[in-house]
């Protein structure tokens, strides 16, 4: 199988206390079904800079105005996927985001559903799902919901 690569940007919305995440109806790969909490993110457009990618993905996914707090992105997060029986590198990275006007749209057929939650609890929403790595050590006092492969339904098929 020859191995593909895929970039994309989301963002890290912080709003009085709080984190915005996202509950996708699937996953990344063809083989992830089930949905899962995380942060708004989505595929770099042909000659969009990341940065502008992240704001688009985040007002499409959650409907919510945001702009970018600092154009260098606060983390990075790099997995495989299946799609189409081929195995994708992925490489996604995350803006630090404050909100301009929350919910100025409907979110995008993709999410199942939006939420504004408290650090602790926006990781006991993530935990339900996936078994995230702690990359608080990097990002202290942001809950960490970065998507990794594989997670433990992956496991569980092959």
């Amino acid at each position: 199988m020859n191995a593909g690569v895929d970039f994309a940007a989301g963002g890290i919305v912080l709003s009085e206390e709080k984190i915005l995440l996202v509950k996708n109806k699937k996953g990344d790969s063809s083989k992830d079904s089930e949905p899962w909490w995380g942060y708004p993110k989505g595929h770099l457009e042909e000659g969009e800079k990341p940065s502008e990618a992240a704001v688009r993905e985040v007002f499409e996914e959650t409907g919510f105005e945001v702009k970018v707090v600092n154009t260098k992105p606060i983390a990075e997060s790099r997995y495989e996927v299946e799609r189409n029986g081929e195995t994708v590198q992925k490489t996604v990275w995350f803006y630090e985001m404050e909100v301009i006007e929350a919910f100025k749209n409907e979110p995008d057929d993709e999410i199942e559903e939006i939420a504004l939650e408290n650090f602790e609890n926006a990781l006991i929403k993530a935990r339900q799902f996936d078994d995230r790595p702690d990359f608080n050590k990097k990002l202290p006092g942001i809950p960490c919901l970065l998507y990794t492969s594989p997670s433990p339904r992956d496991r569980q098929k092959s």
